[in-house]
């Protein structure tokens, strides 16, 4: 799977929610 980060927000926010995206991911194995 490929998970595409965009968005328009800063760059902090996006690495935010791609760690979040991570963690999720990482949690359901």
């Amino acid at each position: 799977m490929r998970y595409f980060i965009t968005g328009t927000d800063t760059d902090a926010g996006k690495t935010y929610v791609t760690c979040l995206l991570l963690r999720a991911l990482n949690a359901a194995g």
